[in-house]
């Protein structure tokens, strides 16, 4: 299994930066056992880092009803670049070394196109 720091990568670099004005991806994870509720709170420390972070346009963190298991991250970034830069600062990357011991597996990450919504900015 991949590290941590290194989920999210593949994403970054599919996307054509030149083509899609914003970074956008939807993450599941499946937690460990009893862990659920430990991986969510987990998400919603780094989506509290990234408060007052501009380039990060919308964390949401979420749970499936149907499988107590499943927890989701969905973000817009600026751009794959700002999502990087985050990602790899010591901040999140001191967040990260406890992700192991919550989650059963690799996530499965899907790449998002933003047409727009409530919140974004329009004509990015």
């Amino acid at each position: 299994m991949r590290k941590p720091a290194d989920w999210g990568r593949a994403s970054v670099t599919g996307y054509d930066a030149a083509r899609i004005a914003r970074f956008a991806q939807h993450t599941q994870l499946r937690a460990r056992a009893g862990k659920r509720n430990e991986l969510l709170a987990k998400f919603l420390e780094v989506a509290d880092m990234q408060r007052d972070n501009p380039a990060c346009e919308v964390t949401i963190v979420s749970s499936s009803p149907q499988d107590d298991e499943v927890v989701f991250l969905t973000e817009v970034w600026r751009t794959a670049e700002d999502h990087e830069r985050a990602r790899q600062s010591a901040e999140v990357q001191a967040w990260a070394a406890e992700m192991p011991s919550l989650v059963a597996g690799e996530p499965e990450i899907t790449p998002l196109l933003v047409a727009g919504g409530k919140g974004l900015r329009s004509g990015e």
